[in-house]
């Protein structure tokens, strides 16, 4: 068991992060098990932990950058510029006395880099215990870049979703990303009955709620123990999957028999729900090109009871490398993740506007390899919330590809929107669209393609 503390715990974590641009979860998990932490609690209470500390840290920044002279916040050591981190958090963001969490950076700094890169961290959260958040916002240069330290967002984001919704929604959305998610279980159909699942859950400590929308789907209401800890998750009769995430395979609509296609399926949540929703009964072929992730669907099929044949292949190749044809398709590729903050807000920090137009160029290549080899219907889907991937990647795809038509997959969630920029998307109404603040689930966009 580590005798490191939350705090210097917390500091090597976001070290790694910073390093390796991992998820936050991998760069917790590495953290604790090279310091040899096995309590699971412990584990829970780092990763909320840092977590927290990632959905603010635009803010918590903003303060440091405030009160740094002669130097760069990005230019300092990383142990200094993390401990740091730490301390601002604990002050300003978690109720520690100042004196306190000064003390506890300053522990880090010392064990980690030494004694005089300690004094000047102890300088400066001498000088950021004064300051408030009204005095970092009051240096903001325009609305953008408050919103965007207020938030704790990506200025581009804020720049973009202001354009689309208005400043008023837009707070509403940022607020939502910085709050506790909802959580969803996926009952998998074709191992348990729902009704049993439910009970099993219940009798472990997990209330849940059945989603009016979807079937076999449940709303963890409230829990005693994490239900990953319960017989029903172990057991894989259940497994976590967003509402929007799922109503991305719902739009489908499989039926028995059909032969489907994830092209991009890795770690395997949506083809799991395709596969639960026909109880098993498709021919379902799962496609990725990282070999990492197809080994992680591969061991999750196997707890969750599904058959499919899994192929590590490029999507955006894929007609060109196979003859075989498919009743469904459903294309969920690389995005931006901007509607995802809400569950990963390291995704705020690593990705640029820039990649955005990166991301789309992708998409657009993908749903190319694919649509050949669609007999029916063919689904697009992203956790982003970008109309450069979203309404714009539609519209250039149904420019090459006339034979297929937007058809509307549900009747829950929100339109797309009508136009952005020069560009007009006249069926905007007949696709959907998820946000944290207005449906509590991530950020979705999804649009269902039919050849006609």
């Amino acid at each position: 068991m580590s005798s490191l503390s939350r705090q210097e715990l917390t500091a090597r974590v976001f070290v790694e992060w910073e390093e390796t641009r991992r998820s936050l979860r991998e760069c917790v998990k590495k953290v604790l098990l090279n310091e040899g932490v096995r309590d699971h609690r412990v584990w829970g209470t780092i990763h909320a932990y840092c977590f927290e500390l990632m959905k603010r840290l635009r803010t918590v920044d903003a303060f440091l950058e405030a009160t740094i002279r002669n130097a760069k916040l990005f230019d300092l050591d990383p142990w200094v510029r993390n401990a740091l981190r730490v301390g601002t958090f604990e002050m300003k963001f978690n109720d520690v006395k100042p004196a306190i969490a000064t003390n506890e950076a300053v522990k880090i700094v010392v064990e980690c880099v030494g004694e005089g890169p300690a004094r000047f961290v102890n300088a400066v959260l001498y000088d950021v215990e004064r300051l408030e958040l009204s005095d970092v916002l009051n240096r903001a240069k325009d609305t953008v870049e408050r919103l965007a330290i207020e938030y704790s967002h990506p200025e581009w984001f804020v720049k973009h979703l202001m354009d689309l919704l208005g400043e008023n929604e837009l707070t509403k959305l940022m607020d939502a990303n910085n709050r506790e998610p909802e959580r969803y279980l996926r009952v998998h159909a074709h191992m348990v009955d729902p009704d049993k699942a439910i009970l099993a859950l219940e009798d472990d400590g997990v209330a849940v709620e059945e989603d009016p929308d979807l079937p076999f789907m449940l709303r963890v209401v409230d829990h005693d123990v994490p239900p990953v800890r319960t017989e029903p998750y172990r057991r894989g009769w259940v497994a976590y999957q967003d509402k929007a995430s799922a109503a991305a395979a719902y739009a489908l609509r499989p039926e028995p028999g059909d032969r489907v296609l994830d092209a991009c399926a890795a770690p395997g949540g949506k083809s799991a729900y395709l596969y639960a929703l026909t109880e098993g009964e498709i021919e379902l072929t799962c496609v990725d090109v990282n070999p990492r992730r197809l080994r992680e669907m591969r061991r999750n099929f196997r707890r969750w009871g599904i058959e499919a044949r899994l192929r590590r292949a490029d999507s955006s190749r894929l007609y060109r490398e196979t003859d075989e044809t498919f009743d469904l398709a459903l294309v969920d590729p690389p995005c931006s993740s901007s509607g995802a903050y809400v569950r990963a807000p390291e995704a705020k920090w690593t990705v640029k506007w820039r990649h955005v137009k990166r991301y789309a160029r992708g998409q657009l290549s993908i749903l190319r390899g694919v649509a050949p080899l669609v007999e029916r219907t063919l689904v697009y889907s992203t956790c982003s919330v970008t109309v450069v991937e979203d309404e714009s990647v539609v519209r250039r795809f149904l420019r090459e590809f006339d034979e297929f038509e937007v058809e509307e997959p549900f009747g829950f969630g929100s339109p797309g929107f009508d136009s952005w920029m020069n560009e007009r998307y006249p069926w905007a109404d007949r696709v959907r669209r998820f946000w944290p603040h207005r449906h509590r689930t991530e950020g979705f966009f999804v649009a269902r393609l039919v050849r006609s």
